[in-house]
Parts: C-alpha cells; structure tokens; sequence
C-alpha cells in the first residue's frame, strides 16, 4: 500500500506500523531542507496523486502539501493531519511543531493502524501487533520524560526556535524568550528590546540551556548559540524531523540523550550555587 509523509517524522511511524506491506515515501526527509520553505517537485505531486494515505503535520507547516492535495483530487485517499487529531494537545501560541509530543505520534499510529485493517483486513492482526510495539516503545519515552522531569523540576530553558517545544511541556520546564523564538521561526525580525532581554538571560546564565535547530538558523539565531556557549550556557541541538531510516522512539531518545548530557556537565549558575549553600552548611553542621 502507497503511503506518503510529508515529513519523514511521520513516515517513519507509518512504516513502524506498516512494515513489509507498506511503500512509505516521505517527501522531506534531508536534514539541510528548511520545511517551512519547502516547494514539491512534479514527481511528488504524481506520488501523492497516486498514494492510498497521505500524512501530513497541518497547522501552516506543510501547506505545500495541501496545494497538491487540490490539485490531485481522489475519493479513495485517506489523508491524516497530525493537528486534526487531537486539538487539546495543540499548544496556545500556535505552535507546529506537534511531532515532539510522544501523544500526537500515539494518535497518528492508532490512526494509520485503523485504516490499514480496514483496507487489508486479511493482515489486520499484524498490524495490530506492530501498534502495540509502537506504543511500547513510546512507553519507554514517556518514562525517559519522567526521569528527567524529576530530576530537574520546572528548568529554566530557552531556544532559537521553538521546535521542542511539545517536549519542554511534558518535561514541565519553563521556555523564556517565546517572543524571539517565534519571531526567528516566521522569519520576522525581532524587535530590539527584544533581542536585549534574549541575550542578557543567556549572558546572565538565567537558563540552564540553549535548544537551536540543527536544520536551519538565521545569523541572528547562529550568533545567540556563540553568547549561550561563551556564558557557559550549554546548547542542545534539535531536528525538525526524524530521519528516513530512524526510528521514532529512538530519534525521540537520542534528543533526551543529548539533553541529560548537556544537563550534567553544565556549571550551576550563581543563583544555584547560592541556593545550594545553605544546604551544604546545613549538611557540614550536621556532621560535627
């Protein structure tokens, strides 16, 4: 069955539930293609003319793929926006960036396994079985998520984009400078007041890291990753979509990896080191 993902985040979770009897194409998957700027070629639009499910994330992200939709029409096409499926999960300030929401992956693969029994039911157990390993793997997410939310309770972080910003949710952390993000994702340019108050929370060490998007970055965003380095302020970087052949657990992982990473080798801010003297002294006192 002809499946096609706008974005390979997407492919790769209807290739898990899929497996052997399903041809997934994911439309954007080089990690150099900036998403929001993306045009389809004409071989794409013959693959979603001819595709059986197409999956695509909504909400502004991947327009493109509306326009070939309309210009492709089917009645037996199924087609699966990520925003669709579950509004509640949708962040308030507009944020598209739904593939980093372990729920949203969960929603998409139930999704893509009810259409794929309905259309080959003679392999509708295997499918089934394939969700339930999905859905296992995501388990192991959402524990990871736990842990470090434990650890380092309500953190203080900020970002050149907000392309984490589903999974800084489920890690209960606090992102500062939304307005510059947003500004620097929509390729608008910030206000300088805004720009001033960004960089003095990375110079003054107020968060405890700096998330920036492997994929593209102005110079503005490129210059606030050299102040965060220089201040002391570890950097994580972050995708906008999951490889061709990652799986998306394991590509949800590798970022948690790389943030525990950054998170243990950084040094405690001055207004940590205060905070933890007192307990220190505490702890000296107690032992004598």
């Amino acid at each position: 069955m002809a499946v096609v993902a706008a974005e390979s985040t997407y492919g790769v979770i209807a290739q898990a539930v899929g497996g052997t009897y399903v041809e997934v194409r994911s439309v954007i998957h080089d990690p150099n293609v900036d998403p929001h700027e993306f045009e389809a070629s004409p071989r794409t639009a013959r693959e979603v003319a001819r595709a059986s499910i197409v999956l695509m994330n909504g909400m502004g992200y991947d327009d493109w793929m509306q326009r070939l939709l309309a210009a492709n029409p089917s009645s037996s096409r199924e087609v699966i926006v990520a925003a669709q499926l579950d509004r509640a999960r949708l962040l308030p300030d507009g944020n598209p960036h739904l593939f980093y929401d372990t729920r949203v992956a969960d929603a998409m693969a139930a999704r893509i396994e009810a259409l794929l029994a309905r259309r080959d039911p003679a392999h509708g157990p295997y499918y089934a079985q394939r969700l339930a390993s999905f859905r296992a793997s995501l388990a192991g997410v959402d524990a990871r998520v736990a842990q470090l939310r434990s650890s380092y309770p309500g953190l203080k972080v900020t970002a050149t984009e907000p392309v984490y910003g589903y999974m800084l949710r489920a890690l209960g952390w606090v992102s500062l400078g939304n307005t510059f993000q947003f500004n620097v994702m929509n390729d608008t340019e910030p206000e300088p007041s805004v720009v001033a108050r960004y960089e003095d929370a990375l110079r003054q060490r107020r968060v405890s890291l700096l998330f920036y998007n492997r994929q593209v970055g102005s110079p503005l965003a490129r210059r606030m990753e050299q102040v965060a380095r220089s201040a002391g302020v570890p950097t994580v970087g972050v995708e906008e979509f999951a490889g061709p052949e990652m799986d998306y657990s394991r590509w949800l992982m590798s970022s948690l990896d790389a943030v525990q990473a950054a998170l243990r080798a950084r040094r405690p801010a001055a207004h940590e080191r205060a905070s933890q003297a007192p307990a220190r002294a505490m702890s000296t006192k107690a032992l004598r």
